[in-house]
């Protein structure tokens, strides 16, 4: 677990950040000064079982990279400035329960 939420951090994601296997859950909700595109090794931790990124200022768009997490369960993106679509590779997480994507301008279908 690496809880650093609400704690007004800002600047990219180290991209060291996939060298963490066995992490189950990252959260960095809250921040707001967080910003950048989301690093391909973050869909490196394949034991991530919940992400939490709302509340930052992340841009671009959700890699297709993001079907390798499969044992994910909650992803939290809310109040980005994300775009793009729904990676449709998002379907490869099949233990998804709880998925956040309001107010960005992610498109698209589930």
């Amino acid at each position: 677990t690496l809880d650093l939420a609400l704690n007004n951090f800002s600047g990219e994601i180290f991209s060291s950040v996939g060298e963490m296997k066995m992490l189950e859950l990252l959260s960095l909700w809250g921040n707001g000064g967080l910003n950048g595109t989301l690093p391909l090794s973050l869909f490196e931790l394949s034991n991530l079982r919940m992400l939490y990124l709302d509340g930052n200022n992340f841009t671009g768009s959700i890699s297709q990279d993001i079907g390798q997490l499969t044992m994910l369960k909650q992803l939290t993106i809310s109040d980005n400035p994300i775009t793009g679509v729904i990676p449709s590779t998002l379907g490869l997480c099949k233990e998804l329960e709880l998925l956040l994507i309001d107010n960005t301008d992610i498109q698209g279908t589930i």
